[in-house]
Formats: C-alpha cells, structure tokens, sequence
C-alpha cells in the first residue's frame, strides 16, 4: 500500500454504502469484503488506505470495467450524508460549489477542492500536498462532481470541458473518453474538473431555503466535531518544504524544524508506517510537476528550488520518478491544454 501522510487521513464511512450497493448491482458475492463494509455506522470514518483497498478490490472483480467512474456515477446525496443533501438544497450551482468547498472535510481529510476561474471556465482543482491518492479514489471523486452537477441541475445530459488525472496514462484511455464525452488526459500536476462558467448560474432544482439553513447548521456542527486534522502530518509536510526550499532535505533539518531529535522524528514515522525517503521524492515530485506545468521558470531554476545543487541530478530524479524527462513532461503537459 502506497505509504503517503494522506494514506492515514480519513474518509467518510457513508461511502460504504457505496459500495454495497454497487457489490447488489453487479451481483457479486464477496462475503469477506460485504462484513468489511457493513462495520461503518452511518457518520463514521475510515482510513484512505482501507478506501484504497476496498476500491481496488472491486476493481479487481470487474478487471474489464472502469469501476472508480461508475462508482462515481452511482453516487447519491445518501452516500455523501449532510454534504450532499446540502449541496441539493442550495439555489444555484456556484452556492452549490460554495458550499461543498467549505464543507468538504466532511468528505475526507487532507487536500480540499480550490474553485479557479479561467478564462470562460470554472475549475475544481486538488493538490496532492499530502501525498497521492490512487486512480480509482479520484475516478469516484471526479466523476461523482459531475454525477452531482447533473442531479442538482436535473440535466442528465451535463457534460464537463475536460478531467485532468495525476496518474499515468493507462492502456484503455479511450474507453475514459467514451465514458464521459469530454477531453480527458493523464500525467498531469493536479487532479482537476473544468466546466463552462455558465453551469455556475444554472438553478438548483430542488432548491430549499428553510432546508439549505438547516443543513448548514449540522454541517458545521458534525464539522467541530470532527477530530482536527493530523497535525503532525500538516506540520511535517510544512517542515520537508521547508526544507527544500532551504536545500537541506534531510531528516536531520526536517526533525530540528520540528523542534524534535532525528530518534523522535524516525519513531513517529515508523508509527504511521512512513518512509522519510518516499515523503520527500512524492513532495519533490509534485513539486516538479506544478513548476515544469508554469512553464515560468528554467530547469536550473526547479532543480535549485528542489534542493538539487545540479540541474542533472534532478533530470535523472525526475526521469526515475516518472519514466520521462522533465522537457518530455513539459511539452506534453503543454500539448494537454
């Protein structure tokens, strides 16, 4: 399993149900995995990494499928709880967006959607900051945004401009394409969803005011009472950036910017099944990826804001992490747009 800070992070419970759901649909009879399920209780978490596993079971059921865009496509407001009942209540999608923004730890933990405007398009954009999620989990995410976009607007037909995924680029793209009518592509910095800024307008049609206040005060309250954030995990991202920016990505640095020894550091680590090394090449990588995307700043430049004292040594990094060149990257990111 992949050991990320995000890997430890949670997911909502509700999403369960989900799955359930889907086993019935497929008529498939997983015992083991239907009793894994059916220990989340309604309003209860679950680790990325168990989400992880349980997604790529399935998939492994259906090998021929796209199960992350199917689930995706599944999705209804009683599998996403307070969120998506919200989300349905309000009087436009650009409330709609609003308001899953702000509440999107209700969802899952770590990176939330950032809303950008380009151009005539609306962007819902996720960082990886805390490590990567895997394919599939982005498929359901990705692909329940437009589920929901659909439902709220009541235009089953409601396509997106595009889907960029951060994974590479797989041996059945075509079939993502057919999937959903819109450019899709692969290998890129950020997980994201464009739309036309016109959807942002469009009426909600289930509308509630009187229902929209009072889920709004079940989601901020089922929100304090979330546990807060994996502090460390924020803290220790904070620190290896830090560290890269000063050019000493090294345990030793990341532990005294911590205000704790490099024993203390190594034990926490173990605890949550981290990997120093891999923390600070999936940091470095998707800084990488953000820096070669701009197009702004030459590789000497990146290398030096990585913390590489040769520009050679992070082409051949670079290359080890992704299997191409950072210009090869550069001109198919560029390409992509």
């Amino acid at each position: 399993m992949t050991s990320t800070m995000l890997a430890d992070m949670n997911v909502s419970g509700d999403l369960a149900a989900l799955l359930l759901d889907y086993l019935a649909d497929n008529h498939l009879q997983l015992q083991a995995l239907e009793r894994e399920l059916r220990q989340f209780q309604p309003a209860s978490r679950m680790r990325f990494r168990q989400w992880w596993h349980l997604l790529q079971i399935l998939q492994e059921q259906l090998p021929e499928r796209l199960v992350g865009m199917e689930l995706g496509r599944a999705i209804k407001p009683s599998y996403v709880g307070v969120l998506g009942y919200l989300t349905l209540s309000c009087d436009t999608v650009a409330e709609a967006l609003q308001r899953f923004q702000r509440y999107q730890r209700l969802l899952h933990d770590g990176d939330t959607a950032q809303f950008e405007v380009r151009g005539d398009l609306a962007c819902l954009c996720w960082s990886s900051e805390f490590g990567l999620s895997t394919q599939l989990s982005d498929e359901v995410l990705v692909m329940g945004m437009v589920t929901n976009l659909r439902t709220m607007t009541g235009m089953p037909d409601l396509q997106p401009s595009s889907i960029h995924f951060v994974s590479s680029t797989p041996a059945n793209q075509d079939a993502y394409r057919a999937f959903v009518d819109c450019p899709i592509t692969f290998n890129q910095p950020r997980l994201e969803l464009h739309f036309p800024m016109q959807y942002l307008t469009l009426p909600v049609t289930n509308s509630d005011p009187a229902l929209k206040q009072l889920l709004e005060q079940q989601a901020q309250t089922l929100l304090a009472v979330l546990p807060q954030q994996e502090d460390f995990n924020h803290r220790l991202q904070q620190a290896i950036l830090k560290a890269i920016q000063e050019g000493e990505p090294t345990l030793e640095q990341v532990a005294e910017s911590l205000a704790m020894s490099r024993r203390t550091l190594h034990r926490r680590l173990q605890e949550k099944n981290l990997v120093f090394k891999d923390l600070l090449q999936q940091i470095r990588l998707q800084l990488a990826r953000q820096y070669l995307a701009e197009q702004r700043l030459t590789l000497a430049e990146i290398a030096l804001l990585l913390g590489y004292s040769e520009q050679s040594a992070f082409t051949r990094a670079f290359k080890q992490w992704s299997g191409t060149t950072p210009l090869q990257y550069q001109k198919r990111a560029a390409s992509s747009r």
